[in-house]
């Protein structure tokens, strides 16, 4: 949770396993997208959002993956719909993982180029 620059608090905590459960390979990540969600992202998704609503928001951040992606990211919360509602809570995670995706995807985009 250090590593992650989480608070040691029962958010933090929960935070953490969402992130964890979500995205294993990458959830160490979270500290370096973390201001980006809280200042930019998290006000956009509200009380929770609808997929496609969620997708939107993506699409906003110049996030557009793959639709077996999107369905990956949801697997932990019960799989993803376009007409589904998912809170805040359950979003966080997933915005998280999403801009590690991207951040990712740039950083292979520039190894071919180079």
């Amino acid at each position: 949770m250090k590593n992650c620059e989480l608070p040691l608090t029962k958010y933090g905590f929960n935070l953490y396993l969402s992130l964890k459960k979500t995205s294993p390979r990458y959830f160490t990540q979270y500290h370096k997208v973390k201001a980006l969600i809280y200042q930019k992202i998290e006000p956009l998704l509200g009380e929770g959002l609808s997929g496609d609503e969620f997708l939107k928001v993506l699409e906003k951040i110049n996030i557009n993956p793959h639709q077996s992606t999107v369905s990956r990211w949801f697997k932990g919360i019960g799989g993803f719909k376009a007409s589904g509602f998912y809170s805040k809570a359950s979003l966080l995670p997933i915005v998280a993982i999403a801009l590690i995706y991207k951040a990712k995807a740039q950083n292979n985009q520039l190894a071919k180029v180079s």
